[in-house]
């Protein structure tokens, strides 16, 4: 029995499981083989680009239900989201808009049930794709703290004016290592908490659904259920605010490089 009840949660978190569908050979360490983690990136990127394309190209004085989703995702990353950046920053709010919309629909495509042999995945609970989402943005980052203050950036990092000078070389040099790993520690955090997120709340939907799946009785079966269905709305709207974190604090990232030593 026991056994039993673990191979029908094991099934059920299979859908967790990386599965390659073209195996390409490996370069060195790297592997560039098609896994379904790749395709349902694919797929949500071709979401995204196809839905802003299309409305963009079918604009109306009285806009339909799309064109209304798309302007209230335009003026929230452009308004609320990326507000702060003034002119300096203001190339980068469709950069924002992307990461958020691409982070929202890969969470969304998600938690969308679907047949085995799609070999569903969710591209967000896997560490490697949302690892390098945050390198994006930490390159982002670096590049525009650079172009826009070149070494003066570097001195951003090290001990504020006006302190003594005795004291000031010490610090600089604490300082500008604390600065440095917080610099490395923001990527990493980004792509932590995005992970760490999805992957919770997938568990424990999956978990649920294989006890349905294992007892198959409806009375047994009529908490579980209840609380997957709950749960998955509840997903819906942490989909949403993940999304939203991610972008956010990309945002705030940035704008730090922009305006290094202000």
């Amino acid at each position: 029995m026991a056994a039993e009840t673990e191979s029908k949660i094991a099934g059920a978190l299979h859908e967790l499981n990386v599965q390659t569908i073209v195996s390409i050979p490996k370069i060195g360490p790297f592997d560039f083989s098609i896994t379904n983690a790749v395709v349902y990136m694919w797929a949500s990127a071709l979401i995204v680009l196809l839905f802003y394309i299309i409305v963009a190209r079918r604009l109306k004085k009285e806009p339909g239900g799309a064109q209304t989703v798309a302007e209230t995702a335009l003026n929230f990353a452009t308004g609320h989201l990326t507000g702060q950046f003034g002119e300096k920053g203001k190339k980068y709010y469709y950069l924002i808009l992307t990461i958020f919309s691409y982070i929202f629909v890969m969470n969304l495509l998600g938690l969308i049930p679907k047949p085995e042999f799609l070999k569903p995945y969710t591209p967000t609970a896997n560490i490697n794709v949302t690892f390098g989402m945050a390198i994006v943005v930490f390159c982002v980052t670096q590049f525009q703290g650079f172009k826009r203050h070149g070494l003066g950036y570097v001195r951003s990092w090290l001990t504020p004016p006006g302190v003594p000078t005795a004291l000031a070389i010490p610090l600089h040099f604490i300082f500008f290592v604390v600065h440095v790993m917080g610099e490395f520690f923001k990527p990493l955090s980004l792509a932590i908490r995005l992970y760490g997120n999805t992957i919770a709340g997938h568990l424990v939907i999956l978990v649920m659904i294989g006890l349905v799946l294992q007892y198959q009785s409806f009375l047994i079966a009529i908490p579980p259920l209840l609380f997957v269905i709950i749960m998955t709305g509840f997903e819906v709207f942490v989909a949403f605010l993940q999304a939203y974190i991610f972008s956010l604090l990309s945002v705030i990232y940035i704008e730090t490089a922009i305006y290094a030593g202000h």
